[in-house]
Formats: C-alpha cells, sequence, structure tokens
C-alpha cells in the first residue's frame, strides 16, 4: 500500500513538473524577450576640496571597469522597458595638498546600481543599425572594500584622524542612448553610452568635526559616472 502511494505522488510530482514546465515554455514562446551582458568603463566626475585640521584636501573617485547585465522588453517597434544591473570599481583617491600632491590615498570603492529604464528605439535604418535614446530611475550604492574600511580605521580618513567608514545608498536617474546592430535573427550587438546620477556619497562621516570624531568628508551637491559599454542582445521567445 505504502510503495503504491509513495509510486502514486512521484507520478503526480513529475506530472506536476511536466505541465509546470509546459506552460513556462508556451508563455516564452508568446513573449519577446531581450537578455543583455554588457562590459566597458565608466568615467565618475566628483571632486571636492575641503579643510580639516588646517590642511586642504582633495577628493576624486578613479576610473574603472563595468559589467551590467539585464532584460528588455519590447513593446512595440520603437519602444522597450529595461531592468539592469551594473557593478564595478571607483575607487574614492584622497591627497592631502599642504604635505604632498604626489601622496594619493587610495580607498577602493565599488559602485553597484539597479535601475529601471524606457528606450526609444529609432525606426529600423540601413545596415541593421537602430540608434536609440533611454531614461530611467536606479537606486546606487558607493560600498568601500574592506580594505577601505580597515585603512580608514586604523591609519585615520585623509590621515586626520581614524574613522569608520560606511557605504551610501542613493536614489539617482540615469540618460543616455546607443547604437543597436542585428547580426542574426537572435543576435544584436550594443553600444551604449550612460550617465548615472546621483547625490555625492559621504561615506558616513560627518560634515564638521565632532567631539567624537574629527574625521570629516563636506561632500555637496552631485556625481555623474558616465560609463560606456557594449556588449550582446541575445532574442529569446516570440519574434
Amino acid at each position: 500500500m505504502k510503495k503504491k502511494l509513495v509510486r502514486g505522488l512521484m507520478v503526480l510530482a513529475i506530472g506536476c513538473i511536466s505541465a509546470g514546465a509546459g506552460q513556462a515554455r508556451d508563455l516564452l514562446q508568446n513573449v519577446q524577450l531581450d537578455v543583455l551582458g554588457l562590459a566597458g568603463y565608466s568615467t565618475l566626475f566628483g571632486a571636492q576640496e575641503w579643510l580639516s585640521a588646517g590642511n586642504l584636501y582633495h577628493s576624486r573617485f578613479a576610473s574603472g571597469t563595468k559589467f551590467a547585465i539585464g532584460a528588455e522588453v519590447p513593446y512595440g517597434k520603437l519602444v522597450s522597458i529595461q531592468t539592469g544591473f551594473t557593478m564595478g570599481p571607483n575607487d574614492l583617491i584622497v591627497v592631502n595638498t599642504e604635505q604632498d600632491s604626489r601622496n594619493n590615498i587610495n580607498y577602493p570603492t565599488r559602485f553597484y546600481s539597479g535601475n529601471a529604464s524606457l528606450l526609444l528605439h529609432a525606426p529600423s535604418t540601413k545596415f541593421h543599425v537602430r540608434p536609440y535614446a533611454e531614461l530611467g530611475l536606479e537606486y546606487d550604492r558607493y560600498s568601500p572594500t574592506d580594505s577601505a574600511v580597515a585603512y580608514a580605521y586604523n591609519y585615520g580618513f585623509a590621515s586626520v584622524a581614524t574613522a569608520y567608514i560606511n557605504h551610501n545608498d542613493k536614489f539617482g536617474f540615469n540618460a543616455g542612448g546607443g547604437l543597436d546592430r542585428r547580426i542574426s535573427k537572435r543576435l544584436t550587438f550594443r553600444i551604449d553610452l550612460r550617465d548615472h546620477v546621483c547625490g555625492a556619497p559621504g561615506f558616513g562621516l560627518p560634515h564638521i568635526p565632532t567631539k567624537y570624531n574629527a574625521a570629516i568628508y563636506p561632500v555637496q551637491g552631485r556625481i555623474e559616472n558616465i560609463e560606456y559599454t557594449a556588449g550582446f542582445l541575445i532574442h529569446v521567445g516570440k519574434l
């Protein structure tokens, strides 16, 4: 009796899995979806200058590699909705200009961004090339690595005082455009230029010295992380 019950449950489970897989396959066949993977570089504009303990400090962000993955759903021939995730390093570099402008202190920092964007495609052109413009909202994180946190705590932020730095989360937007070159029925080559804009991260440090901490980072304004990447879109589902 138990063997028959177990055998029956196994048959039922296999049947449910097969039915679910069939429904997923049918749904995918009726929906167009583009899966994308891009890689490239970014330049971050966010220089700051401030006075601390009688010294003038300058900070900037280093350029870095970028990797992006995402998915895109076309709505008609000219509009599509894209969701994506971008990551890569943009190290924070601090220098005491009063002492030695060549003595850069590097705090390894990673940039992460999750975004949702609207893409407007031009009509089809010659040579299967289509330009597009895009605009979207995003949630960004600037996160110091463990080595950056340890250096700031053990040796001081900007060589002024020990400080615990941490990540900053920011809402922002991205805007840009690019070119698509259709290679085959299922594959497109894409070149993308995008500007990620958000408020300047302060890494948890105060704007003015406190009785608990002399390390400050009085940042203000916004920063722009201009990202230029290239890669491929794989067209799955209905075409």
